[in-house]
């Protein structure tokens, strides 16, 4: 996990930042989207190998685009939802990326990680 550039994405900066705090203890780099900026150009600027989606019901969960664009770079994209929303399961399931109940403490946030990453590998 050393290093591993990850994408927040999120709909509150508060919560991003919370999130990219606890990245940078497992030895992380969090990088975020600019003000402003399309979620498909913060991965084409940052190449990120894995993307963190804070929410199911953000619009960026549901891009076509967003998801090619991902693809094509060869980017991971973990989507974490509230408990065990099925909905939030079954939109993760038709786009074939990994769903976890967002993590409530940071021995559950690593095992979440390092099962992305070693999707990345």
């Amino acid at each position: 996990m050393q290093r591993a550039k990850v994408l927040v994405l999120a709909q509150d900066p508060m919560v991003a930042a919370l999130l990219g705090m606890l990245l940078e203890l497992e030895g992380c780099e969090p990088v975020f989207a600019e003000p402003g900026e399309r979620p498909e150009a913060a991965i084409g600027r940052l190449r990120p190998p894995l993307i963190i989606l804070l929410d199911g019901e953000m619009e960026v969960a549901q891009s076509d685009l967003f998801f090619a664009r991902a693809a094509k770079s060869h980017a991971t994209v973990v989507l974490f939802g509230r408990g065990a929303d099925p909905d939030v399961a079954e939109a993760a399931r038709r786009r074939g990326i990994l769903w976890f109940a967002m993590p409530t403490d940071r021995p559950t946030l690593v095992r979440v990680l390092e099962a992305a990453l070693a999707v990345t590998s």
